[in-house]
């Protein structure tokens, strides 16, 4: 069966550059080349690292698509003429190209990886809605337009299936988030990694390192955390923030370089790594003492709380989404938040809920005040990580596929 992956115009495939989505597609084309169930056609920006990494492929197909940035600013009259004539034309013109190559591949089924899940709307009148499917990792409610476009959903967690709320019959499949249990596990890669890791970075042996891995934006609850360190008054708890506002395309923000600035306040306890290849994160997670991901936004499901398990760091997250559900049995500690950030944007104050840093803070107390515990939670979540395998990820796409 041949099917044709559309991720966004965002980072290259496979995942040289780092992304979610990009990596979790990754993770399929590499499965795929072991179990050869499926012959797979994808698009992606044009990389040079990436299309030499792809040329080890043998059951996959990447068109690289240049993104065409002249073609796109004449786009828009264009646009918007053939949207008053009710016919599907996307706002980046990026998607003519895929359609293109959909049209020249001739696919049995096509999967729309995230992004505007709508820019495919004209291959989806090609293929016909039955042939379609909308792989939700950030989308959460149904609309009438991709009603009208999707036969199929995939949904990355329980709380995403139940979100989404159609109002006429459409197939939906769960398909949890995975990652490389070769690479993440707890396991060192050598004698003395974790010591020498914390020494580059400028730990000491009795430092209690709390470790942030994700994106620097406001919804991941980042800023709760660098305040948090303000109620932990042992200089030795020291926090971690490994990430950029987006992967490896974008190295700073405002709101990042306002994290930034606190720093000298906390005294060299606050510690930046910008961006880190997915490949060098087991190290960082085998090193530190607990792993923290305090999201304030409804969290679909998070691939770095699966990794952190993995690796065998204990986890503190936030009762966020899809996020109680993949910790499942993992013996993480699970926080309320005191807001929320809505679809919209907005922001919504939740009444009678402790301040989330405040919350943050004890939490890592009740971890330091008891290495048993944290020494549990480190064997639950390498059990509970299992689940989320390479292998099983690729096996229940195959099935929600159908075949």
């Amino acid at each position: 069966m041949k099917v044709f992956l559309v991720p966004p115009p965002a980072l290259a495939l496979p995942a040289v550059k780092g992304g979610a989505v990009e990596t979790l597609i990754t993770h399929l084309i590499e499965e795929n080349e072991r179990q050869k169930k499926l012959e797979l056609v994808c698009v992606s920006l044009p990389d040079p690292d990436a299309e030499q990494a792809a040329l080890r492929y043998r059951h996959t197909r990447i068109y690289y698509l240049p993104a065409q940035p002249l073609r796109q600013k004449l786009w828009g009259p264009v646009c918007g003429q053939l949207r008053r004539m009710h016919r599907p034309a996307p706002l980046n013109c990026w998607y003519n190209q895929v359609l293109r190559a959909v049209q020249a591949e001739q696919p049995d089924l096509v999967v729309t990886e995230g992004g505007d899940l709508t820019e495919t709307r004209a291959i989806s009148q090609v293929m016909g809605r039955d042939r379609c499917f909308a792989h939700l990792h950030m989308q959460l409610r149904a609309t009438p337009l991709l009603e009208r476009m999707y036969g199929h959903i995939l949904a990355i967690s329980n709380f995403v299936a139940e979100s989404y709320h159609p109002t006429r019959p459409v197939q939906v499949h769960l398909v949890p988030n995975c990652v490389d249990l070769a690479r993440f596990n707890p396991l060192p890669a050598c004698v003395g990694e974790q010591e020498d890791l914390r020494r580059r970075l400028g730990f000491e042996k009795e430092d209690f390192v709390l470790l942030f891995c994700g994106r620097i934006c406001p919804e991941k609850g980042i800023q709760h955390l660098v305040e948090a360190l303000r109620y932990l008054d042992d200089p030795h708890v020291k926090l971690l923030v490994i990430g950029s506002p987006f992967f490896a395309a974008q190295d700073t923000s405002p709101f990042f370089e306002r994290l930034k600035e606190q720093q000298k306040a906390l005294e060299g306890r606050l510690f930046f790594t910008g961006f880190v290849p997915n490949p060098q994160l087991p190290a960082y997670y085998r090193m530190a003492n607990a792993a923290c991901f305090p999201a304030v936004w409804d969290e679909p499901a998070g691939i770095t709380a699966i990794e952190a398990m993995a690796c065998g760091c204990p986890v503190i997250a936030t009762q966020s989404g899809g996020m109680p559900e993949y910790l499942e049995g993992s013996g993480a500690i699970l926080l309320p938040r005191n807001e929320r950030i809505r679809e919209d944007g907005s922001l919504e104050e939740i009444p009678g809920v402790p301040e989330l840093s405040r919350s943050i803070a004890e939490a890592v107390e009740q971890l330091r005040a008891d290495p048993r515990r944290a020494a549990d939670m480190s064997a639950a979540g390498c059990r509970r990580a299992r689940d989320f395998s390479r292998q099983a990820y690729y096996e229940r796409f195959v099935a929600a596929l159908g075949r």
